[in-house]
């Protein structure tokens, strides 16, 4: 009973899957009767060619579902069905062509734009060189009308695309900094704790706090607040590799991702970024300065343990006196040791 559950979650998380099983599923219904049909009226050629379609159509939906190379599969469908679609005309006569509405619009839902522009293209041109129009004039209102339903799909998908981008922006970056938000954060680290487990590689996380942030807000307003935020951003995107990952894990709090990084990469990187904030990032009341925990991935770590490890390292740097960073060593230095002491104690 846990199937069916799964099975909407996952159609409804990814809208190509959906689209192929959906076509695989009309494929099935609407063409094995005809093919039926034709093969008892001994028309051979089109009974195989009817049964060529559902046999890819089902066989790439298998291959999706399997996968989850949606793309892929999308493609050879849009290829295999327009090449099949191209020749109907030849095969059936000019009632052959009526399918070619169906595939073009197919096509826009299952492959890539420019593909399904390629296909469309394909299928116009075959229908041209193959069916037996009664005329000049019916042969033009064909490709007229197969040049506009081309048309219509190909602005629906790209005001589609559009949308689902926006919709994806909402969902993974944060409204006022632009970076990446905590959904996304989540996400990714379970890409690096997978990558970790499987190859081995080292990865660093910190965590990084704006220094007396709230005097910004409380003295200034928050929009003063926010323009120091927003300049936050783009200055630590400026001096971090493009494989690592800012996010805006909350309020004056970032997390910074660093993916095949070892600890003396992870040191360099975060003294780079605490250097250009130093110089570069200015609130109403001058230079404002940040405090980075950093914590190592060590074996059988989680996420929500090793984010908790860079938090404990932060709270130590803020407890040290601010605008510093703390690694979160296995065994700490002595002076840090006694802060890690004192912060447990309990507080009355």
């Amino acid at each position: 009973m846990r199937l069916v559950p799964q099975l909407i979650v996952r159609i409804g998380a990814d809208i190509r899957l959906a689209m192929i099983l959906l076509f695989a599923s009309l494929t099935v219904m609407s063409v094995i009767p005809f093919a039926i049909f034709r093969a008892l009226q001994g028309d051979w050629i089109a009974a195989t060619v009817d049964t060529l379609m559902v046999v890819t159509m089902v066989g790439n939906a298998t291959f999706a579902w399997i996968t989850g190379r949606t793309l892929l599969a999308g493609s050879v469908n849009a290829v295999m069905v327009s090449a099949t679609c191209a020749v109907l005309g030849g095969v059936l006569g000019t009632s052959g062509l009526f399918w070619a509405y169906t595939v073009l619009v197919a096509n826009f839902m299952l492959a890539p734009r420019w593909l399904a522009l390629c296909c469309g293209l394909a299928i116009i041109g075959g229908g041209l060189l193959t069916a037996p129009f009664a005329s000049a004039m019916s042969a033009t209102a064909f490709v007229v009308s197969a040049a506009l339903v081309m048309l219509y799909a190909l602005i629906f998908a790209s005001l589609t695309e559009y949308q689902r981008q926006r919709l994806v922006g909402l969902a993974t970056r944060d409204p006022l900094t632009g970076v990446a938000n905590r959904r996304s954060m989540e996400v990714e680290l379970a890409d690096v704790l997978r990558s970790h487990h499987d190859a081995g590689e080292p990865a660093a996380m910190a965590v990084i706090d704006l220094d007396h942030f709230k005097r910004v807000n409380d003295l200034h307003g928050h929009d003063a607040g926010d323009r120091v935020l927003q300049a936050f951003a783009p200055l630590v995107e400026h001096c971090i590799r493009k494989r690592d990952r800012l996010f805006r894990f909350g309020g004056e709090e970032f997390v910074l991702l660093f993916p095949a990084t070892d600890r003396d990469g992870a040191r360099a990187a975060v003294d780079k970024v605490q250097r250009e904030l130093r110089e570069h990032l200015v609130g109403p009341d001058g230079a404002v300065t940040v405090s980075i925990g950093v914590a190592m991935l060590a074996p059988g770590d989680d996420w929500p343990a090793w984010l908790a490890r860079a938090d404990q390292a932060l709270y130590l740097a803020k407890r040290s006196g601010r605008d510093q960073v703390r690694f979160d060593d296995p065994v700490p230095p002595p002076g840090e040791r006694r802060l890690q002491l004192v912060a447990r104690l309990p507080t009355r």
